[in-house]
């Protein structure tokens, strides 16, 4: 080994890297928040100095640290300081959880919260206002479902935002009725959650800021030591105060709303030149809305239903803002679910195309849930990635069996198709939607079962992939389409030393060990940020 002349700050030793390709290695040194040097343990020991942390890998898998690739951080954060009603499998219990929280709430304040589920519970159809009216007719009481798609809402803050029966559906969105009236029912959907949420006073900076910190903390436990944020510009104000406290805890690689692309609205969000740690990628927009709800735009009805979901982004508003997009030299996320969502986003995507590699734009679909068979070989052909969130399938499979049977449910999640095919896999959670550990998500990606329950059958396992293509979706893949795959996702010298070490071999294990896989060290721009010490 070349001589370097530098003491590391950290090495790790008898440790398996994990480098797909790469001459086999057993430790790694850091330095001044790269990675210094790979190599034996002799050559590597060698260089340590009197103040060199040396840690053992005890033969255990040591990772690049890894990057969430879809996540609403600040909600999450958030979430922890309003009502959760994540675990409330039954309407009872939601309802108990609801009115225990607005009785410490004031009279006149608002109530806001969600993660409710209306296909987990017992009812037909959705909830309603009278359930909330019920339980206050004083406070402004709203709550998002689990999927975001939905709001549900009283009397008193239908009334606040102006909605009645007077009222039309926005573009994109629905006003759910009382039977055979106009009577707003208290449940909104896609562009008409909007007509509440922009009433809702958001959360001061000092305030979440703890929740904020704890959220890094918790990353940190799994490994993940990066997020792509698809966000509003008010959390983006809060990472950025972060970072120039030097607080910010993990990289956030940020995608900014829409319809911040018009006049000089874009140009507001800054951050210093050639910053690897807080980066705006691009624009996120919206082609439809989600399973769950049943607003997932659909090419045929769903199952049961006589309708085929919401499309809230024109064929002609897509073009146009995908055309701006590129014009200000963004790369476009694009949250897509249902497969005519899917074939629409496909098909604007390939008009543009010159121009997007001509720019080095590196665009993308957002979950991608379901694709008609004809489309999947679209994704590489225009160099667009799949951001998935596997997690998502082990909660999804009773409703994708409900309302997408028969053949069209075959290419739901069809993750091993989309690469077989050439496509690049970035994973994500979509937390607080889903749990963002991403062991499990790994595990639904491998095994695909319901609940990440080792009996239950898999669905459709000819869509499985593999555990090194799964770890790739959470390291270099999720570098590649955010325009870092030269400094982050691999273990290579004069990388960015984001690294994890697990408490197992996963390469050596069945694929339920990953239902059980602890994080031991974590080490984000060099610095030991988790250390397991039971």
């Amino acid at each position: 080994m070349q001589a370097i002349p530098a003491n590391p700050d950290i090495i790790f030793y008898n440790a398996n890297l994990y480098r797909p390709g790469m001459p086999e290695a057993s430790a790694l040194a850091v330095h001044n928040g790269h990675i210094l040097a790979i190599g034996s343990d002799d050559d590597i020991l060698s260089l340590a100095g009197p103040d060199t942390r040396k840690i053992d890998g005890r033969g255990q898998l040591l990772l690049p640290g890894l990057t969430d690739s879809h996540v609403h951080m600040s909600t999450y954060a958030a979430r922890k300081l309003q009502v959760s009603l994540d675990e409330c499998h039954t309407l009872d219990a939601a309802l108990a959880r609801i009115r225990e929280s607005v009785s410490k709430y004031p009279p006149g304040t608002w109530v806001f919260g969600g993660g409710w589920d209306k296909n987990r519970w017992d009812i037909d159809g959705f909830p309603t206002k009278h359930h909330l009216d019920d339980i206050s007719n004083q406070h402004f009481i709203a709550l998002q479902s689990k999927d975001w798609h939905s709001l549900w809402v009283n009397t008193l803050t239908l009334q606040a935002c102006g909605i009645s029966d007077l009222s039309v559906n926005p573009d994109g969105g629905v006003i759910y009725r009382m039977p055979d009236t106009n009577e707003p029912s208290g449940i909104l959907q896609e562009n008409a959650c909007k007509m509440v949420l922009q009433n809702i006073p958001p959360m001061t900076h000092e305030a979440i800021e703890p929740a904020l910190m704890e959220t890094f903390a918790e990353y940190h436990r799994y490994g993940v030591t990066a997020v792509h944020s698809v966000e509003t510009p008010y959390d983006f104000a809060c990472y950025s105060r972060l970072f120039n406290e030097r607080r910010l805890g993990l990289r956030v690689f940020w995608y900014f709303p829409d319809q911040y692309l018009e006049g000089a609205e874009a140009q507001q969000f800054s951050v210093p030149a050639g910053n690897h740690f807080l980066k705006i990628c691009g624009v996120k927009m919206f082609s439809d809305g989600a399973l769950g709800s049943q607003t997932a735009d659909m090419l045929a009805p769903y199952d049961g239903l006589d309708h085929t979901g919401v499309e809230a982004m024109s064929i002609d508003e897509l073009e146009y803002k995908i055309r701006l997009a590129i014009e200000q030299k963004w790369s476009c996320a694009i949250h897509a679910i249902g497969d005519r969502a899917n074939r629409r986003v496909l098909s604007v995507f390939e008009q543009f195309a010159s121009a997007s590699h001509a720019l080095d734009l590196r665009h993308r679909i957002e979950h991608a849930q379901l694709l008609s068979p004809e489309d999947i070989d679209r994704f590489a052909a225009n160099r667009i990635a799949a951001s998935v969130q596997p997690i998502h399938l082990a909660g999804d499979i009773p409703t994708i069996r409900r309302y997408w049977q028969g053949q069209r449910e075959r290419y739901a999640y069809a993750f091993n198709s989309l690469i077989k095919s050439g496509a690049r896999l970035i994973y994500g959670s979509d937390t607080p939607i889903e749990s963002f550990d991403p062991w499990r998500a790994i595990y639904t990606a491998l095994q695909r079962k319901e609940g990440c329950r080792p009996e239950e059958a898999s669905f459709y396992p000819e869509e499985k992939v593999s555990l090194e293509q799964s770890l790739d979706a959470y390291t270099s893949e999720s570098a590649w389409v955010v325009k870092e795959e030269n400094l982050l996702g691999k273990l290579e010298v004069g990388y960015c030393a984001d690294l994890c070490l697990l408490d197992r071999d996963l390469t050596e294990e069945a694929d339920e060990a990953l239902l059980d896989v602890r994080v031991d060290y974590t080490v984000s721009d060099g610095k030991i940020v988790y250390q397991r010490l039971d």
